[in-house]
């Protein structure tokens, strides 16, 4: 029986992808097609010469330091997927979890009229008014490394080297730390704990495409030009995990605790993260007995950060937590190494070698 004619297939649909959701502080669905464009045009240009001086304001700095603007390229504070809607236009991927990209858009109210440091305080210092003190440094310089040679001529190289000194400059100094007022007084020592903020880098192409595309004209909310993701591997075992080895034997030895503030995009990425005490009666116990405390905040979906949960846990537990992986176990490794050597399409793996005494 002759078949009949061959059924078009239907159009692909793309895949979603990541692109800016908040920008300079605002979320990008809400503004104006203007303003996206205005955007647009002040992002590249910071992209293209690295002047912020026509840099728009920081509103989630501004809470702790008035008029404060956006010190970061491009403005980008989180981003997000957006599907394709037809004619290059997006929208937001209903239920997917925003992903934060600088740090400081932690500073906002968690709960109505609570700060993200006020949070931390009531957890860890038993207060509600703690005094904040930004960008403490930590480790002082033995020598400067020498820059290698083949920076000048390639940008991979140049690129490994910035981020290298930007995971030093960051493990260098504390983030912030919180103060228990009362204890100013005393003279041998003062209550406080050291509180980082990690947000997380991403890889794939530049987002200077975007911007490009918002500057050309004023428009809706566009499907991304290009393929990004969020790269849990560059910001947790590579950036944090370090910086946890360097901080938290230290300010252990001193009695003071770290306390780290990720959102929940971040934490579904890690490991389970083991308690410390889990059988204490209270936090407060748990507290006593924890080396690290893990915050964790999440967006609603007017894109504002609320508070979710605290894990109690110690730098061994983080640190197999932010590793996100496990061992096989012996059987399981077992198998699959037999199944490799077993299996004749994977020749280009396994070897059979011998003596020539054996072949004699």
């Amino acid at each position: 029986m002759p078949r009949g004619p061959r059924q078009p297939r239907p159009p692909r649909v793309p895949a979603p992808r990541y692109s800016v959701a908040e920008w300079y502080g605002r979320d990008i669905t809400a503004l104006t097609d203007e303003e996206r464009q205005t955007f647009g045009q002040i992002a590249s240009r910071q992209m293209e010469t690295g002047d912020l001086s026509e840099t728009l304001p920081c509103p989630f700095l501004s809470n702790l330091i008035p008029g404060s603007r956006c010190n970061k390229k491009g403005g980008v504070c989180s981003i997000r997927k957006f599907a394709a809607t037809g004619g290059g236009a997006g929208a937001v991927v209903p239920g997917d979890n925003p992903v934060t990209t600088c740090p400081l858009r932690f500073i906002q109210d968690v709960e109505d009229g609570k700060s993200i440091f006020v949070w931390v305080a009531e957890k860890m210092l038993d207060i509600n008014d703690p005094i904040v003190v930004k960008e403490t440094p930590f480790l002082r310089k033995v020598s400067d490394p020498q820059r290698p040679v083949e920076a000048a001529e390639d940008p991979a190289v140049a690129q490994d080297v910035e981020e290298e000194a930007e995971a030093e400059k960051k493990a260098g100094r504390i983030d912030w730390i919180l103060v228990k007022p009362e204890s100013m007084a005393n003279t041998d020592d003062m209550e406080w704990c050291a509180v980082e903020t990690q947000a997380l880098y991403f890889s794939g192409k530049k987002m200077k495409h975007e911007f490009d595309a918002y500057a050309a004209a004023p428009g809706p909310v566009l499907y991304p030009i290009e393929n990004r993701r969020p790269d849990y591997r560059s910001s947790g075992p590579k950036r944090l995990s370090p910086q946890l080895d360097v901080k938290v034997p230290v300010l252990g030895r001193w009695g003071k605790k770290v306390v780290i503030v990720i959102d929940r995009f971040f934490f579904d990425n890690m490991n389970r993260l083991e308690e410390a005490f889990a059988r204490a009666r209270d936090d407060r116990a748990r507290r006593d007995n924890a080396e690290v405390v893990w915050f964790i905040v999440d967006y609603d979906e007017q894109m504002r950060l609320r508070a979710r949960e605290v894990h109690y846990t110690t730098l061994d537990s983080s640190r197999k937590a932010l590793n996100a992986t496990e061992p096989l176990d012996k059987v399981a490794f077992t198998h699959q190494l037999k199944a490799v050597i077993n299996n004749p399409q994977r020749a280009n793996k396994v070897f059979r070698v011998s003596s020539q005494e054996a072949h004699e």
